[in-house]
């Protein structure tokens, strides 16, 4: 009877002792930042200030040096160029997956790299090239731009009272291309072969066997986004750019079966403990 006591509580010392170590073992995701980006002139370089998406006071920014060392899988980032630089300057993200990037209204051209952007907006008179795999891009009358890689969904917006002014290329391939208008939409195609998209002045001058009329099971049209001109925080039902992302341990997340396992393998090595103070007795 008093061993059977004992065994009972080492089983509950056990329990309790294990679920604290699991209490702080949990991991929490961190959450997406927003930055706002920004050419000196004065530096001749970039310069950024966290936690927002507008342009402020440049006294509060630090150099992009130091927002390297924090950006991450997931963030959003605003860029705001005033033509200032001696020659086009480059903003290179290296290798993350924005869940959003932003290129406000610019007077000069400018190249930005990523890894990859599940979200961009193209607010109205930019003059960038972007480096990278988009899911989704948002084009608002009239811009500038070449997209150097693959673009899943091309979406154009303009006024209906005017023509479309924007020139847009891609040297990858383009999935589908809609113009966005209140009452009509001149565009709405699919399939764009590798560098074969180009509008002029709002002109499509893609050959017409470079692209489809009609979607296919891999492109199918989504519904166009409503246009916005800051970045906005990835909701949990938008979809993630990375499944690195995804792989993040969420709070809570915990392996009952490790814990059952260490468990018996504690009360085990007590009941050893118990038997052999036995037999010495």
């Amino acid at each position: 009877m008093k061993k059977r006591k004992t065994m009972i509580t080492l089983l509950a010392a056990a329990t309790l002792f294990l679920s604290g170590i699991g209490g702080s073992l949990k991991v929490s995701a961190a959450e997406p930042v927003t930055y706002s980006v920004k050419y000196m002139a004065e530096e001749q370089d970039w310069e950024y200030r966290a936690d927002t998406a507008e342009f402020e006071d440049p006294n509060f920014y630090r150099s992009i040096y130091y927002m390297m060392e924090t950006l991450k899988d997931g963030d959003l980032v605003a860029v705001y160029y005033d033509g200032s630089a001696p020659q086009d300057p480059i903003l290179n993200l290296g290798d993350v997956r924005l869940s959003n990037l932003t290129v406000a209204q610019s007077d000069g051209f400018s190249v930005i790299y990523a890894g990859h952007i599940n979200e961009c907006f193209l607010l109205e008179g930019t003059s960038c090239a972007i480096n990278s795999d988009i899911n989704i891009a948002n084009a608002y009358d009239a811009v500038t731009c070449n997209f150097n890689k693959n673009v899943n969904e091309l979406r154009l917006n303009f006024n209906d009272d005017n023509d479309i002014h924007s020139t847009i290329g891609c040297s990858g391939t383009v999935g589908h291309f809609l113009t966005i208008s209140t009452n009509y939409a001149p565009y709405d195609l699919y399939n764009f072969q590798p560098d074969s998209f180009y509008l002029v002045n709002g002109l499509l001058q893609t050959p017409e066997d470079k692209y489809s009329k009609t979607p296919t099971q891999q492109s199918a049209p989504q519904q166009p986004s409503a246009p916005q001109t800051t970045p906005t925080q990835p909701s949990g039902s938008t979809s993630q750019p990375s499944s690195e992302y995804d792989s993040v341990p969420k709070t809570g997340d915990s392996s009952p079966i490790l814990w059952l396992f260490c468990i018996v393998l504690f009360c085990g090595a007590g009941f050893c403990v118990l038997n052999k103070s036995k037999t010495s007795f």
